[in-house]
Formats: structure tokens, sequence, C-alpha cells
């Protein structure tokens, strides 16, 4: 997928981000190409018209973020990226 979110990150980077953190999933969804799981929390949408920072930051906060210390400039940092540093 080549898209962007609203606030211009590629959809692909956010893919990739996810997909090396230990725990979390992705599936497809229905309304939306891509759904971010993580145990515990509902089901993160990662479409065209979401807004990283506003969406998959705060939820990647929830998910990941209190366990390995990162505030939410870091990860959408590495959601620019395409890569979060996770460390545990």
């Amino acid at each position: 997928m080549s898209g962007k979110t609203r606030d211009g990150i590629k959809i692909s980077d956010i893919l990739s981000a996810a997909r090396n953190i230990t725990g979390l999933s992705i599936r497809e969804g229905t309304k939306h190409p891509y759904m971010l799981i993580y145990p515990g929390l509902r089901p993160c949408p990662v479409a065209e018209s979401t807004h990283a920072k506003h969406m998959i930051v705060p939820w990647m906060r929830t998910a990941i973020g209190t366990a390995i210390g990162y505030d939410s400039q870091t990860i959408y940092e590495g959601l620019k990226t395409g890569e979060i540093p996770y460390k545990i």
C-alpha cells in the first residue's frame, strides 16, 4: 500500500514499525485496510483517513509506551521512519 495518512505518514511505514513490536499484530479490516491489534485494547484502524498523531500514537502509547517508557513524540517519530526502537 502506497497511501499516506491524513498527516502525511506512509501507511507502509506505520505497518513496518508495528511489525517490530512484540504482542502487536496487524489484520485486514472491513471498513479500513488495516487494524492494529493488541491484547486488552480495542483495534486501531489504519487508513488514509486516519490521523496518525491523533489516533495511532495515543493507542500505541497505551499499548507499549508505558511499558518501555516512550513518550508520544518518540512513537510519532518512529512511525514516520518505519521503526520504533523496541526495548524491554
